[in-house]
């Protein structure tokens, strides 16, 4: 594949003069965090909406829509449906209202039966590094990295050998190899790692000698241990890009010194963990810092090792030494209350829309295509409930040892029109390190639709070897491409001058087509796959009454993009970045 080799070396018009990457005017790259309630430039804005006429009548048709689909959803999910036999077997007991539950997701199911234990650790962990920083901070990434070793030795057994000789081959390739050679042997050896470790099921000792045959009967609780590798190989590249950009020039010092002058925090800033995040990922530390140890406390840190968000290791190595001000007491406690409400949240859906066991099973036949559409809508909200859930206890965790990580999943799954803004918002912090070590290297903007295919590909694999993902992956950025072609022709200020106030209208148009081909394109990858998609389509368009249904479901997701428009607006108008 030939992003493991361009990835390496390649210096393109969107690096500083000295070749370390910046993130100025790269249009993949999303902003840090929450709504910012500092002023942004001043722009052209339109005057509010919620209280016309036309927005009157959108609210009627999502008054009407939205309760629907709760309803369908609940009618299929109960004991008195004439499919529920088929499925029933998928529940489990559970704790509210009297009924089952759906926990029949492996993922989230593990996560969700682990919380206590994770918990344990947690507190544990937080205890034990708040008393080491507070009275021997310079001995925190010892303490980080003996922990982690305890921790991995008790999930992955003695498998942690093997994490340790892989990525310690890393280090020496980087540290010993350097330059561009060395970035593109790290890129094989990270990806082809992926690719064997798959292919080998974690390897046996006793593949290697008999005499280390005895180590395999050490499995630890969770012996897949090259699931959650696949996070360990983006830090290994991390770490390497890094320093390959420190040994070369590191950061444009007038850049750096401009933007110092610009920035509010990085301007009181005393320490560089101190710095905006921003600043922290691309100022380089001394070469000294990229060492065995710094390396080591990075790639197995425990609050980020099972599932991110994904960090720079400039990022880590800066705030290990000096924590950012960003982080307070309030902030984190009021961040575990959201966590809490939005796992409530979860716990009533799990309880009464079933549609995890329905899809597992294909328990829907006989469904009417309004109802196989609400199968398929609810599978992906549980996906990203589910994901936001695993992500923000594990950003909760770090919070708490006053480590800061991207947000992922800014916005709702379901305020998304724009392919694009989706991919932002979704995995936040994996976009970033994209746009980091893939996009730009790559050749940034100047070979954006072109830097699609290679781009999801990688992702793709990264998150599975398989063909349904290979397949979600192209799909995407297949489905990229026309918005792409329409951003360019039409979203000019010409276009807009013509037609007037069929702009937003026509704009309108093009994000229903765009949402409705997100949709398919993720129950390919991460529901029902291709062949659970092609017969879902064919109910939905072939069965009775599913032309009514096409244009009922077309007038509701337009009313609603027209929503998510304004909220937009709206975040214009306050000066809110998002």
């Amino acid at each position: 594949m030939s992003l493991k080799n361009r990835a390496g070396g390649a210096v393109s018009p969107a690096m500083d003069v000295n070749g370390s990457p910046t993130s100025a005017d790269i249009p993949l790259l999303p902003r840090i965090g929450r709504p910012s309630r500092g002023r942004t430039e001043k722009t052209e804005q339109s005057q509010p909406r919620w209280f016309t006429l036309e927005f009157l009548l959108y609210y009627v048709v999502i008054a009407l829509g939205l309760p629907a689909l709760f309803v369908c959803a609940w009618g299929f999910s109960n004991a008195n449906h004439i499919n529920y036999y088929q499925y029933s077997r998928k529940l489990g007991k559970g704790w509210l209202f009297g009924r089952k539950v759906d926990n029949s997701d492996a993922q989230y199911a593990s996560f969700r039966n682990n919380i206590p234990l994770l918990s344990y650790v947690l507190v544990g962990h937080i205890l034990l590094s708040n008393l080491v920083q507070r009275q021997i901070p310079s001995l925190r990434p010892l303490f980080s990295l003996i922990f982690s070793l305890i921790f991995l030795s008790v999930i992955h057994g003695s498998s942690v050998i093997k994490i340790l000789v892989i990525a310690a081959v890393n280090y020496a390739v980087a540290k010993y190899v350097g330059g561009r050679l060395g970035v593109g042997l790290s890129w094989v050896w990270s990806l082809g790692m992926l690719f064997l470790n798959n292919a080998y099921d974690g390897y046996k000792f006793a593949s290697l000698s008999q005499d280390l045959a005895w180590l395999d009967k050490y499995k630890g609780i969770n012996m897949r241990w090259w699931i959650t590798f696949n996070f360990t190989t983006l830090r290994m590249i991390s770490f390497t890009m890094d320093y390959y950009w420190q040994m070369n020039g590191g950061r444009d010092k007038s850049k750096y010194e401009t933007h110092r002058q610009t920035c509010s925090e990085c301007s009181s800033a005393i320490h560089p963990g101190e710095q905006c995040s921003k600043s922290r990922i691309e100022t380089p530390h001394s070469a000294s810092s990229y060492n065995l140890l710094n390396y080591y406390t990075y790639l197995l840190y425990v609050p980020l090792y099972l599932a991110g968000p994904i960090i720079t290791f400039n990022d880590f190595t800066a705030q290990l030494r000096h924590p950012p001000k960003s982080i307070t007491l309030r902030s984190t406690l009021l961040y575990a209350v959201r966590w809490m409400l939005v796992v409530l949240c979860m716990e009533w859906i799990l309880h009464t829309i079933y549609v995890v066991a329905i899809k597992d099973t294909k328990a829907w036949g006989g469904f009417s295509p309004f109802q196989m559409s609400t199968v398929g809508y609810f599978n992906l909200k549980l996906i990203w409930l589910k994901l936001l859930i695993i992500w923000r206890y594990f950003r909760l965790w770090a919070m708490a040892d006053r480590i800061e990580t991207t947000e992922n999943m800014t916005r709702c799954m379901s305020n998304n029109y724009s392919a694009i803004e989706f991919w932002r918002s979704w995995h936040r912090s994996f976009n970033r390190w994209l746009v980091r070590y893939v996009y730009i290297p790559l050749g940034g903007q100047r070979y954006y639709a072109l830097n699609i295919f290679p781009t999801f590909t990688f992702v793709a694999i990264w998150h599975d070897i398989s063909l349904k993902l290979l397949t979600w992956g192209w799909l995407v950025a297949i489905f990229i491409l026309p918005e792409l072609a329409l951003r360019k022709s039409f979203a000019t200020p010409q276009f807009r001058a013509k037609v007037g106030g069929w702009y937003r209208m026509l704009k309108g148009i093009a994000a229903v087509m765009n949402m409705w081909l997100m949709f398919i394109a993720n129950l390919v990858g991460f529901a029902v796959g291709v062949d659970g998609v092609r017969e879902m389509m064919r109910q939905i368009i072939f069965g009775e009454g599913g032309t009514l249904f096409l244009v009922c479901s077309f007038v509701a997701v337009f009313a609603a993009v027209q929503l998510m428009f304004e909220v937009r607006e709206e975040e214009k108008r306050r000066g809110w970045k998002k």
